[in-house]
């Protein structure tokens, strides 16, 4: 797990973010409108959901910049990195994700790098709970600052979350990198939710 600063008046994503949901107060978004407890199938259904994915021309350029400034530069060659990035709410008393799980669970490419870009501070049980080696069930919360984003294993280690207990909701999407010398396409059924193929120009996307 390695955590990388950057620099948020350069990448402003915590702004952007307020602006496509209209909030000032992400921590306090669960006060306007709250759901039941997330499962199978509703995690990705709220209305901020809807309105990030509705409004992805405000956000996918800053991201893709972050992307060949900021993430590029670690591995050192051109990447195959996730088009879209996933957007997560962990609203307070409810869950950002409906189990803890291995992305290869789900027929993510073994060799994926996660990141995780919080637009709130990410604490306790707000935050994700991960594993530190596969199958070791040493829950722990990646405790994250604004401008900060973390690499991590997510393809092979077990992770999820708590139902958050803190007063605040976690606001944060999270996208998946492949060093492009390690990338083989695969075809298989896709995203459980998009059914986007996990491919480049499908789920996605290769820098220049």
């Amino acid at each position: 797990m390695k955590y990388i600063n950057f620099n948020t008046k350069k990448f402003p994503f915590r702004k952007i973010v307020q602006e496509i949901l209209n909030q000032e107060n992400l921590e306090k978004i669960h006060e306007i409108q709250n759901y039941e407890l997330f499962v199978r199938g509703t995690d990705q259904s709220t209305d901020w959901h809807k309105m990030y994915y509705s409004q992805l021309e405000k956000f996918l350029p800053t991201y893709v910049e972050f992307v060949h400034e900021v993430i590029k530069p670690l591995f050192g060659e051109d990447i195959v990195y996730q088009k879209i990035p996933t957007f997560r709410t962990q609203l307070v008393n409810n869950l950002g994700v409906f189990e803890f799980h291995k992305d290869k669970t789900y027929k993510h490419n073994i060799e994926e790098l996660n990141f995780f870009l919080p637009f709130t501070d990410a604490y306790l049980s707000n935050t994700i709970w991960v594993e530190s080696e596969e199958d070791k069930g040493d829950y722990a919360p990646m405790n994250t600052l604004y401008g900060q984003v973390v690499m991590w294993n997510g393809c092979n280690l077990t992770h999820g979350n708590k139902q958050n207990n803190t007063l605040n909701t976690r606001v944060s999407c999270d996208f998946r990198v492949i060093p492009l010398s390690k990338y083989k396409e695969e075809i298989n059924e896709g995203t459980i939710y998009t059914k986007m193929k996990f491919i480049i120009g499908d789920y996605y996307d290769v820098t220049k």
